[in-house]
């Protein structure tokens, strides 16, 4: 399911153990959002995206949380018209290619992922950084 309201979607990845989360998953959450904290509080105007992607790209290779990372990290989120797909809007990614610089008022869907578990937000990026727009705990969720 994609949200959307009045043309606009919002993003939002959190992980949920049926159970109680091993010691191991716990470690792992607490690493990926350690590395994405990291990463939303370099994102201002003028930070170039790759740079942005790199924060989180290689720590995650460096922690060893995954072999590869194949992925982006980020995407824009956008207007979406009703005559078109409610998908996501790849005109702006994180790559370790993208030399776009960010600018305030830009809004993205910036996630991370690894070994089954994840963790987004939908941010903007503001005169004075990067605010969160996504208002729940950043944490694992466990039915326990």
């Amino acid at each position: 399911m994609v949200s959307f309201k009045r043309g606009y979607s919002s993003k939002i990845m959190r992980s949920v153990i049926i159970g109680t989360a091993s010691p191991a998953q716990q470690e792992i959450a607490q690493q990926l959002i350690a590395i994405q904290d990291k990463q939303l509080a370099a994102m201002k105007p003028g930070a170039v995206a790759k740079d942005i992607d790199a924060l989180a790209r290689n720590a995650v290779l460096k922690a060893g949380l995954r072999q590869d990372y194949a992925s982006i990290t980020g995407y824009t989120l956008g207007y979406y018209p009703k005559t078109t797909p409610r998908t996501s809007d790849f005109s702006h990614v994180f790559l370790p290619t993208s030399e776009w610089l960010l600018e305030a008022g830009m809004v993205f869907h910036m996630y991370l992922y690894a070994a089954g578990l994840a963790i987004s937000e939908m941010v903007l990026v503001t005169e004075n950084g990067c605010e969160r727009l996504t208002k729940i705990p950043r944490q694992l969720f466990t039915t326990a």
